[in-house]
């Protein structure tokens, strides 16, 4: 079973706080590529650009989708993903170790250099399944 992510790319500050949610980017489909093909803990994470934002398929481990979002629209704010099972434990997780390394990456990216709002987080808006 695969997990399948919905995600846009945001823009925190360095304390976190979201300065901008599904950040357009000239430089979005080379992001992707860097983030793409990523693994941590046996689990890979395939990221694609998709109809202005991101699909992000999770495979390998035993991966559940009874996550919450890292984000939501109404709260506007970034949290943790937090596990609504004990199955689901791993999967968030693993989930929260990719975000936090991609947030790294996009960081040191030289194409974000000098940008207002650089594209520097990836929020979660949809978890899916594929078998």
């Amino acid at each position: 079973m695969k997990i399948v992510l919905k995600a846009v790319f945001g823009s925190i500050d360095k304390d976190g706080n979201l300065l901008s949610r599904n950040v357009k980017d000239k430089d979005a489909e080379y992001l992707a590529e860097v983030l793409d093909w990523t693994e941590i803990d046996g689990v890979r994470f395939d990221v694609r650009p998709e109809n202005g934002g991101l699909r992000i398929e999770m495979g390998g481990g035993k991966l559940y989708p009874d996550i919450t979002l890292n984000y939501t629209e109404k709260l506007n704010v970034v949290k943790q993903i937090v596990h609504k099972s004990e199955d689901a434990k791993f999967t968030s997780s693993v989930l929260n170790k990719f975000i936090r390394k991609c947030t790294k990456i996009l960081n040191d990216e030289p194409c974000n250099r000098g940008k207002e709002t650089p594209p520097n987080i990836i929020l979660i808006k949809d978890v899916d399944v594929i078998e």
